[in-house]
């Protein structure tokens, strides 16, 4: 078998904005609004390397905005790992916040990695000479602390700061991703909280900003208040349950942060949309705009990779009862609209689909299209068990799923789904039927109780898909071949992109429309 550095990381989807290269992953984002400018930082991988350690000595690299979809990227990265070996950033420039201090000059802080120390991890600052970080000093310095607090807590998990001036305290707290020192192995993770009056010298508080006893290590935390007075804490869980990015909710800073009962159990997403961070939206208070991304994955090897592609920025404000909506960037949508090319097959603007007793699959409804697409409609009505779309669907209609199925509320559960699951060892030996089981389970993304009543967009890029209904959002990379399918050994196999299906009764689909080769940025190196 070959080298990692000799196997190329799978296609990127679309341009430049979703990593710097075809042959780099971009991962966790750190955002930061100045001036009415989008500085995006993520981290990158380098270039032709899938797995730990190599993939993992990852720089920062920037792209810049004022409308969150005209983008300029620099052509250097800006935080690199150090070529000293002594550095503790020799093996990897992790993730951390950039920040403005008070003196208006932007700081940088992240998690330096150095395996000739256990893989310990430590925080250093980088200080800019100006607000709008156009250089920072390298190697950046680890930060200086006091207080008890570091001793509650296990020596390798330290990472992921994210630093940020908290008005209501009159100080500059970081949050830190981290495990208690003891307690029960496998739910130990916490947020530590450090707080600061200059960003120069940090106190450890005794006790950890949030310790839920429920996960390994909570990934990429941030905190941030909206008008409502609620204050949520957003984090990335690697693990089920409900792993991806999840948020809590609290009155106060210090918490208790409460799980969200809106049938969203807290998950912005799913698993594959990972490691989300935000920052305010340009003079709107009221919103947040999060980036996030979707991870390769290496059909051969049937695993899923660190890094992939930067997903589609999201706009996320608080409804009524203080619960989350994710929606795409509105200027996202109108970019793919406007650049869209014409398509010679014309959908109508109305569906109807039923079945009796059974499920039935509509594969001619959609054109044979390769090009990235940008699919909407609305339910008008629905007595159907389920209903939905196939996705890249076989000659024995095996598909990923993406499934409507109606409560009764008047909401719906929403799946993404794998189509045929693996059996138990006994049916699995006596039909021969070993089904490859995934990481993800046969449900690879689900939320209940969602409002239909916007209808659903989907994006979907090259084997991206992107869905946005009801203030949810569903992200999955689909495999080049289904994992179950028998025709996978064929070359000519053919696939159907979208096939629409129905299950036991009728649905009717309205305002049903296709975009095809849309963009979702426009990119200046």
């Amino acid at each position: 078998m070959k080298q990692d550095s000799q196997i190329p990381t799978p296609p990127p989807e679309n341009g430049s904005y979703s990593r710097v290269s075809p042959s780099q992953a971009a991962a966790d984002a750190i955002p930061l609004l100045v001036d009415d400018t989008y500085h995006l930082f993520h981290l990158t991988t380098p270039p032709y390397t899938r797995h730990h350690p190599p993939r993992l000595r990852s720089s920062w690299w920037r792209l810049r905005s004022k409308d969150l979809v005209n983008w300029t990227r620099d052509p250097e990265p800006s935080i690199t790992p150090s070529a000293d070996r002594s550095s503790p950033d020799t093996d990897g420039a992790w993730t951390g916040a950039a920040v403005l201090g008070p003196d208006g000059i932007m700081n940088v802080f992240y998690t330096g990695y150095d395996l000739s120390r256990g893989g310990k991890q430590v925080i250093l600052r980088s200080k800019s000479g100006d607000k709008h970080g156009t250089q920072f000093s390298l190697p950046g310095q680890e930060i200086f602390f006091t207080g008890d607090g570091r001793s509650m807590l296990e020596d390798i998990d330290f990472r992921d700061p994210y630093v940020f001036f908290n008005e209501q305290d009159g100080r500059y707290w970081m949050l830190i991703a981290s495990r208690l020192a003891s307690g029960p192995h496998w739910s130990r993770g916490c947020v530590a909280l450090l707080k600061s009056e200059d960003l120069e010298t940090w106190t450890f508080e005794p006790e950890p900003l949030y310790q839920p006893n429920d996960m390994f290590c909570p990934e990429c935390p941030e905190l941030f208040t909206l008008p409502n007075k609620k204050w949520y804490l957003v984090y990335s869980r690697f693990h089920g349950p409900n792993a991806g990015t999840v948020y809590r909710v609290a009155d106060s800073p210090t918490g208790p942060f409460r799980i969200p009962r809106d049938g969203s159990h807290g998950r912005l997403d799913g698993r594959r949309w990972y490691a989300a961070k935000s920052c305010p939206k340009s003079r709107d208070p009221s919103k947040r705009i999060f980036f996030g991304w979707a991870g390769d994955y290496v059909d051969e090897e049937g695993k899923w990779l660190w890094g992939g592609d930067l997903g589609i920025p999201r706009e996320v404000s608080a409804d009524v009862n203080g619960n989350l909506r994710v929606e795409p960037v509105l200027e996202v949508k109108r970019l793919f609209e406007e650049t869209t090319v014409p398509c010679s097959h014309v959908i109508p603007a109305e569906l109807s689909l039923s079945s009796t007793g059974k499920m039935t699959v509509e594969p001619n409804f959609f054109p044979d299209e390769d090009r990235d697409l940008l699919l909407h409609f609305a339910v008008q009505s629905c007595d159907a068990h389920s209903f939905g779309l196939m996705l890249d669907m076989d000659v024995d209609q095996l598909a990923h799923r993406l499934r409507f199925q109606p409560d009764e509320h008047g909401t719906f559960t929403v799946v993404l789904d794998s189509g045929f699951p693996p059996l138990d060892d006994f049916w699995a030996d006596q039909y021969s039927l070993h089904l490859p089981r995934s990481v993800d389970g046969p449900e690879m993304i689900r939320h209940d109780c969602v409002d239909l009543s916007g209808g659903a967009s989907i994006f979907l890029r090259g084997k991206l898909i992107e869905v946005f209904l009801g203030g949810r959002s569903m992200t999955f990379r689909l495999p080049q071949v289904h994992p179950a399918s028998r025709s996978k050994q064929d070359p000519q196999h053919s696939t159907k992109r979208l096939a629409w299906f129905v299950e036991d009764g009728r649905v009717d689909i309205k305002h049903l429309t296709l975009e095809v080769g849309g963009r979702i940025a426009k990119i200046e190196q």
